[in-house]
């Protein structure tokens, strides 16, 4: 019987089972205090045989800067849906802080993302493209999205932070007067994550609801007539993929841009994919979505089997666990 140690945040890793291996699963959170209580706690979890960093760059940083100091840990780094921006190199100072963290994923032993198109990871962070893996994402909030009624209140439902391109929305919108609601955080919270919404003078049927993320979220998608969820022409990462996969579980139809979230992702039929920053096309999507009822009931049904396929937190530990499976049969060769 074969023994492994694994350091991770990610909750549920240790509930999933491998046969012909015991592995051992220890919780890896990040120490308080300054830069030298946070590289002792991480050389603690690089003696485990895999570091699994769950979607915490701050984590991620500080463990690569470990292994740099003390390249013979044991542990092999694995990032988790690290969500990384086009980064800034219009300043010297930018592009120093660029190098800084291309020189520390090089201590990244393997990329397990949510999607598959690469590229902008592999151009602007150095990252060679043997060391990505995907894994399907879940549906969040998997047992809520499951027991949420739906109706039809006709309007279309656009939310999210995420490199959100709300203005194509409402550029779409302004000559297709449908009631749009917009769900979406604080003005300083969306800018954080790439996004800007400009709610002055916006035409009478667009609303803008400031939201807390809480699970009433889910309440405004269950009662949409339909899901539009425009993203950034410049994003790399897969910003999105939550929003549309739990509109999907909830069965409603989603026009979606072009991006990592859905190429080579979701199935042909399943969503309707539109060119980024391109607001004819977006209308266009909308109208005929909003108008044709056995359109949208076809292209939401497709969805909904889809994102219902992919599960939640159980499906998606599995998955990963699979993943670091497959690397340590890779390893032993």
């Amino acid at each position: 019987m074969t023994t492994r140690r694994i350091a991770t945040n990610l909750r549920g890793l240790a509930d999933v089972p491998v046969p012909g291996t015991t592995v051992h699963v220890e919780p890896f959170t990040r120490a308080g205090g300054g830069l030298g209580a946070r590289l002792r706690a991480c050389w603690q979890a690089l003696e485990c045989d895999d570091v699994v960093v769950n979607c915490s760059p701050a984590d991620l940083f500080d463990l690569c800067l470990a292994k740099r100091l003390r390249p013979f840990s044991r542990g092999r780094i694995v990032s988790l849906d690290t969500v990384l921006p086009v980064p800034d190199t219009s300043s010297a100072s930018a592009r120093a802080k660029l190098w800084v963290k291309r020189t520390l994923f090089r201590q990244v032993h393997l990329f397990i993302e949510y999607f598959k198109e690469t590229g902008g990871y592999q151009r602007h962070y150095g990252i060679p493209h043997d060391r990505f893996r995907y894994v399907p994402f879940k549906v969040n909030r998997h047992e809520r999205v499951l027991q949420t009624p739906t109706r039809d209140d006709g309007y279309i439902f656009c939310g999210g932070n995420t490199r959100r391109d709300f203005a194509t929305l409402v550029a779409a919108m302004r000559e297709l007067p449908l009631p749009v609601t917009i769900v979406t955080m604080s003005d300083d919270v969306i800018a954080g994550h790439g996004s800007v919404l400009d709610a002055r003078q916006l035409p009478s049927h667009i609303t803008v609801v400031r939201h807390d993320g809480s699970d009433s979220f889910l309440d405004y998608i269950a009662a949409a007539r339909l899901v539009a969820l425009p993203i950034r022409r410049e994003n790399i990462s897969a910003s999105g993929i939550g929003v549309y996969l739990a509109s999907m579980a909830l069965g409603k139809c989603v026009v979606i841009s072009s991006g990592p979230a859905v190429n080579g992702v979701v199935p042909p039929g399943a969503a309707i994919i539109v060119p980024p920053e391109d607001p004819v096309a977006l209308r266009d999507a909308i109208r005929r979505a909003y108008d044709d009822t056995a359109y949208r009931t076809a292209v939401a049904e497709a969805g909904q089997r889809y994102a219902r396929s992919l599960g939640g937190e159980a499906q998606l530990c599995a998955s990963v666990m699979g993943v670091l499976v497959a690397d340590w049969a890779e390893r032993g060769r």
